[in-house]
């Protein structure tokens, strides 16, 4: 069996960048937080929602690189390293981010807690 952070990370970058909402929803729990570039922390699903759909309308798409995690119980932390790409044209840009991810189990299924995509508040 696939490591669980092996499996997560791509299921939400995948969504992301094929610009499915849904999906890259549906990857955080009920109460999950995004913090985001300028230090906001976003709380809940359905604030954070909206943010991805910003993300997914600049036609953002992350590649994962790297992955590492270490759990225990239902709780995991992921280290890892992303590509991400976004914008259109001559606007278009790409950086690398290593984002801090705090996943929880929620009925047989790994969940976004806490995601820091741009860690340089922390």
């Amino acid at each position: 069996m696939a490591h669980p952070a092996a499996v997560f990370s791509p299921t939400f970058a995948s969504g992301l960048s094929a610009g499915d909402l849904e999906q890259a929803a549906a990857s955080f729990t009920r109460d999950g937080c995004l913090v985001t570039p300028d230090g906001t922390a976003i709380h809940g699903r359905d604030q954070i929602r909206p943010v991805l759909a910003q993300m997914i309308i600049r036609r953002t798409e992350i590649e994962v690189e790297a992955s590492a995690s270490v759990a225990t119980g239902d709780v995991m932390i992921v280290r890892e390293r992303w590509r991400v790409r976004a914008g259109e044209g001559d606007g278009r840009h790409e950086q690398t981010l290593q984002p801090l991810l705090v996943l929880r189990q929620v009925e047989g299924t790994w969940k976004l807690a806490i995601a820091l995509p741009w860690r340089r508040h922390w």
